[in-house]
Parts: structure tokens; sequence; C-alpha cells
């Protein structure tokens, strides 16, 4: 028999039995950090009202309570390290788990939200531009910034920095285009265009590996 703890409000029900965490949690509680302020300090995925009884159904979400900030981490079918085929153009849709509502519902009420992005290369360069790779919104607005360029069109951190490898003048490590694994990465932070909804790559050439990140978002 597993002991039960708390009496929370809006009936909360936390069970924890042999270090794992069972919960069922009430409509009314819309985000990781009302269920914080509910006396939940355990993190883990739990089912949310993410709109506050409108129209979108409860959907589970990961919440991270190991800091000081409430965290939700929304996971998507696109985490692994994935190859890019040379030879032709690549292009991801990112699926996430829960609608995209109810992912932008998750958005419009955090204080901040990042993702983090990565290419991996060797004679494959990135190229930031148009028709050549992006990613998408979920409007389907295309993004030529990569990620730590703080939005910055046509560049990887390394270029907004002026440290790009081999040469400061590149706009990122993977357009050297030589025979050198490099990489290409950081975190997007923009709220207003998270989450990735897709990757596109194109005119691909050499090795390459993609990775994108879970959303990560802190509640306001």
């Amino acid at each position: 028999m597993c002991p039960y703890e708390g009496n929370f409000f809006l009936l909360i029900k936390i069970t924890t039995c042999f270090g794992f965490l069972l919960s069922s949690v009430s409509a009314e509680l819309t985000s990781c950090l009302a269920l914080r302020q509910s006396g939940v300090d355990d993190s883990g995925t739990y089912t949310l009202d993410v709109d506050g009884g409108g129209p979108l159904v409860r959907f589970d979400v990961y919440c991270d309570f190991s800091g000081t900030d409430a965290t939700t981490v929304l996971h998507h079918d696109s985490e692994d390290r994935m190859r890019v085929p040379s030879g032709g153009d690549f292009h991801r849709q990112v699926t996430y788990h829960g609608s995209l509502n109810h992912i932008e519902a998750v958005v419009q009420k955090s204080a901040s939200c990042q993702q983090f992005i990565r290419y991996e290369c060797r004679n494959s360069p990135l190229g930031l531009a148009e028709n050549v790779s992006w990613w998408e919104t979920t409007t389907n607005s295309r993004v030529y910034s990569w990620g730590g360029a703080q939005g910055q069109a046509g560049q990887c951190q390394c270029g907004t920095l002026g440290k790009c490898q081999p040469s400061p003048n590149q706009a990122c490590n993977c357009d050297a285009n030589n025979t050198v694994w490099r990489t290409d990465e950081g975190y997007l932070r923009d709220r207003t265009t998270l989450p990735v909804a897709k990757v596109s790559l194109t005119q691909r050439e050499g090795e390459g590996y993609l990775t994108v990140g879970p959303l990560i978002c802190v509640d306001a």
C-alpha cells in the first residue's frame, strides 16, 4: 500500500510508491507553475489543461521542478540525432506530443522559451539562405538564423561573434565546406517564433547530422 501524500486544492492527488510518481490533476490546473504552487515538487509527467477550460483537451507535459523556476518541457519525435543524406534535399517535419494549438498555448503563457538546434557537418555547408537552409515556425514562416545567433538572418552563433572556424568571416562553422568535422549549435530564444515546426536543408553535400531538442519554457 502506497502512502497518500498531501491534501491539495483542486483535487490534486500525488502518490509516491517505491520511487515512482503517479499523478492525476484536475482540469483547472493550467501550468507547471500552478502545480508547484499547489505543493507539488516532484518533476514528472502531468496532465494539464493549458487553456484553462477552453476548447483544448488536457494533455501531458513534463514539469521540471529541479531548479528555481517551474519549467515545462515539450517533447517531439525528432529529438534523436538524424543523419542528413547527401545528394539531395532534406526536410524534417517536427511532430510534438500534443497538437500545435497545445504547444502555442504553453508558449503564449510562458515568460521565456528556448529550443536547442545543432548541425554537424563535413563537406556540408549550412548555407542559411532562401531556398537553401532554414527552419519554419508553426505558421510556416521561414527563419534563416541558427541557434545562438539571436535572430540575425543568415548567421550562426559563431558568425555573430566573429569566431567561426577556420575563418572569422564565415557566417557558420559548417560554411567552411571542408573535410574537417565541424558543428554549429545553440539555443533559439525568440519566443514569438518558437517552436521549430520543420527544418529544411537543401542541396546537401558531404555528411551531416541534425539534432533538434525539446521546447523548454519557463512559466510566467
